[in-house]
């Protein structure tokens, strides 16, 4: 007997084309979602309100990572104001 496979949801920069409201129904939605989620994103606002447990790091090598590193990375990227 098989098992049925585990709903999981792949998104690649789900934010990208989505309005502040369009943004706000979907993070509705995948705060109610039970399957497994992984997001390739930037908009760290977005990744940190459907609570994301796991961060994986894609810079010279593929690691795993913490929120707050994520955070440092973000923060330092942002291009200084003039």
């Amino acid at each position: 007997m098989l098992a049925a496979p585990a709903p999981q949801l792949l998104l690649d920069e789900p934010t990208n084309n989505l309005d502040l409201v369009g943004v706000l129904q979907l993070t509705s939605a995948l705060e109610s979602y039970e399957g497994a989620l992984v997001i390739a994103g930037h908009d760290l606002p977005f990744l940190e309100s459907v609570g994301i447990t796991r961060w994986i790091l894609l810079d010279d090598e593929l690691r795993e990572t913490d929120a707050e590193e994520v955070r440092e990375l973000f923060n330092s990227s942002d291009p200084a104001p003039a």
